[in-house]
């Protein structure tokens, strides 16, 4: 068994290396921004114990907030390791994916023995389409990761269960407790291990008392976990975004979707074009009940039917049962699609006999090309939309996302148009009036900028974004009294909003109250310690005063806490060359081209300390280097050119 598993292992490897590849070089997506890039909790091991005890640390947004603290540890250990480098996120996933594939393999061996048939199921799982999203958006990590612990402790238990010892119960329970701490919804395993009970285990004469005492303990995890997590379960379902009918209902209707999805993997997207059902007797709703009771009817005497059928279905209970924004999606399929490929593993059997072996390298190939095809598609935000507002054209949030992979690209025309398909599609979406208002800005449409922003907050009066952008919005009209009174209304109504009061104190600064503005940024940073921005704009404002030895502690602390930051680098750099401190100024520089490669500005600083050392042969590499790849208008360009010619006939 060790020598096939060997070989099993080898075959997994290459197939998922060859097919997920050129995944390695995909960019974040979607939520990886906000759970991710712009999250500082996860920059520090330090904070990791309170991952354990705090949801909103699942994000830089607080209102996102999850408790999914294992999830964290693992972006904090990439994080640590190679920064926001995207190929150590990458190899996290796919590594994850690998794991779940082998447990795939052998769940495949425990449950019908034949080898080759558990191979076939674990290359069918890992190699259908459906897999793509969990392994190429990073923040689906989420649903690998909880697979994993899901599917290490059914296997604990089926070993425990046929007589292999007692120390894999022990690791089945803890197996469970960790995925539990990845997501939520492997809360159903103990309903699993009870299917088990009911179709899988052979020699049920031994179902003693005892095995109900080991068994109760599962419960007491969900218990445990409940606790825990009791702060963001209750604010998450407090408010359900559809009634029970609807949900049921919409529910029913996506079974017939997700069997469509599984069987003709050919039209994935990010957004699927999937509405809501109004009632039970909606005609999808009656085909997906039918279909699930049809799935009963033909497993009722085959137990491994049932069995690998029931454990399809729990996974998909609790988005089933719950309301949740997002009606569909591929990546809740995941942890199905590995007891379903089981199943056709087992259903097909001897791999190799007859004339099976074609159909099924046709298959896998099939699988594999689908797969490859897609993950391309993941490559970034302006790929992974276009492909969305293609397929799912009469969806709106495939235009919102789009105007955002458009504006990100510099596309700002094309991006209002997108968000203008996305208002025809969802006149009071209030991120759309949002997003719209932002592109006029960058259009100079000040006046539609500023209605945009005022339907915004027509539909949400407390809408923080639009507050924000409408006030600094009246701030560059001039307008101070109107944005002063803006930010003033919603600090009455968030007074615990920390980027609120540094809006103010950006705008306390524009108006000469330096000391008014200084205390702004403090309630800011006593509000919220981790804000960086108000920690930078106080250090400019030290440095403005002449407090260089608080301007140098402030900006250092920025670029610690926030190594990306472009500005901390810069102001710290420059500080300490107004001062004289040049090997202070070429460290700091050194350290953001270190983190930053491609921030050039970086050049130019360097080139001006090593210039002041008499360094001149040093520092005109470092200046070519930023004329090369600086934004330099003509007349700074010609400028930086006198200079190194200057400096170049000096060293003849």
């Amino acid at each position: 068994m060790h020598r096939e598993t060997s070989i099993a292992l080898v075959v997994l490897s290459v197939a998922l290396g060859g097919v997920y590849y050129a995944s390695l070089a995909n960019s974040f997506h979607y939520d990886d921004f906000h759970s991710i890039v712009e999250n500082p909790h996860i920059r520090s091991l330090v904070r990791v114990p309170e991952f354990f005890v705090d949801p909103s640390l699942f994000s830089s947004m607080p209102e996102r907030a999850m408790y999914r603290p294992l999830l964290l540890v693992g972006y904090a250990l990439n994080y640590a390791i190679g920064g926001y480098g995207l190929v150590g996120y990458h190899i996290g996933n796919g590594l994850l994916h690998l794991a779940c594939v082998l447990w795939v393999y052998l769940l495949g061996r425990r449950l019908h023995g034949d080898w080759q048939a558990a191979l076939f199921a674990a290359l069918l799982f890992g190699l259908h389409p459906l897999t793509a999203e969990p392994v190429n958006y990073i923040s689906s990590r989420s649903e690998t990761q909880a697979a994993f612990f899901y599917l290490a402790a059914l296997l604990g238990y089926l070993r425990w269960r046929q007589g292999e010892g007692r120390r894999f119960w022990l690791l089945s329970l803890a197996a469970f407790f960790c995925a539990l701490l990845s997501k939520s919804v492997t809360v159903v395993l103990p309903v699993a291990l009870l299917a088990y009970e009911q179709w899988g285990q052979k020699d049920r004469q031994e179902r003693g008392d005892r095995y109900v005492l080991y068994y109760l303990p599962y419960w007491g995890v969900v218990v445990g976990y409940l606790v825990l997590a009791q702060s963001w379960l209750g604010s998450s379902l407090a408010h359900p975004v559809r009634g029970v009918v609807e949900q049921l209902a919409t529910q029913a209707k996506a079974a017939v979707y997700y069997v469509h999805m599984l069987i003709a993997p050919v039209r994935l997207t990010v957004e699927h074009p999937f509405s809501t059902a109004r009632a039970l007797s909606d005609v999808p709703v009656v085909l997906g009940m039918a279909a699930i009771a049809s799935a009963v009817w033909f497993g009722r005497r085959r137990p491994l039917v049932l069995l690998l059928g029931s454990w399809a279905i729990l996974p998909l209970l609790p988005s089933s049962l719950v309301p949740l924004n997002v009606l569909v999606n591929e990546h809740r399929l995941y942890l199905p699609l590995a007891f379903l490929a089981v199943g056709v593993g087992w259903s097909v059997g001897g791999v190799w006999r007859g004339g099976r072996v074609v159909l099924v390298v046709a298959l896998l190939a099939i699988c594999a090309s689908l797969t490859h095809a897609r993950s391309l598609v993941w490559r970034d935000e302006l790929s992974l939309w276009s492909d969305a507002a293609l397929k799912a054209p009469q969806m709106y949030r495939t235009h919102l996302h789009l105007g955002g992979a458009l504006e990100q690209s510099g596309q700002v025309q094309a991006a209002l148009a997108s968000y203008d398909r996305a208002l025809a599609l969802a006149p009071d979406a209030i991120e759309v009036h949002y997003n719209r208002g932002r592109v006029l800005i960058m259009l100079g449409q000040a006046d539609a900028a500023l209605e945009a922003y005022g339907r915004c907050l027509e539909l949400d009066p407390n809408y923080l974004p639009a507050q924000i952008n409408l006030a600094a919005l009246y701030q560059d009209l001039r307008q101070l009294t109107a944005a002063e009174d803006l930010l003033r209304s919603a600090l009455r109504g968030r007074p615990e909003e920390a980027e609120l009061w540094r809006r103010l104190g950006l705008l306390q600064k524009k108006q000469g109250r330096e000391a008014a503005a200084a205390q702004m940024y403090a309630r800011a940073l006593a509000l919220d310690p981790a804000l960086v921005e108000a920690r930078y704009n106080l250090g400019n404002l030290y440095r403005e005063q002449g407090r260089w030895a608080e301007a140098g502690a402030a900006f250092e602390q920025v670029v610690r806490e926030r190594p990306d930051h472009v500005g901390g680098y810069r102001n710290l750099g420059d500080l300490h060359l107004e001062r004289g401190a040049f090997q202070a100024a070429i460290e700091v520089w050194s350290r953001g081209l270190r983190e930053l490669p491609h921030e050039v500005i970086f050049y130019y600083g360097l080139g001006q300390a090593l210039e002041a050392q008499n360094r001149i042969e040093a520092a005109l590499v470092n200046y070519r280097f930023f004329l090369q790849g600086g934004s330099l208008n003509p007349q700074q360009a010609a400028g930086l050119k006198r200079r190194i010619e200057e400096l170049a006939a000096s060293v003849r």
